[in-house]
């Protein structure tokens, strides 16, 4: 559960970071920062289903 509460606290600092008043005033660097970060996360989560499939086809192959 601890993990949980990581991963759910880290999301929420990153994308308060991104937002005006914190270092990204300009919209552009507002914008990148938002399409890199929801990037990483598309990224982590298409791995994470890929994985799990992947295990999911060797039990069966077992």
């Amino acid at each position: 559960m601890k993990f949980f509460t990581l991963i759910f606290a880290l999301f929420l600092t990153n994308q308060a970071i991104a937002h005006p008043g914190h270092g990204f005033e300009d919209n552009l660097m507002h914008f990148v920062f938002h399409a890199l970060f929801w990037a990483l996360i598309g990224s982590v989560v298409y791995k994470a289903v890929r994985y799990f499939m992947a295990k999911k086809d060797i039990k069966k192959q077992s």
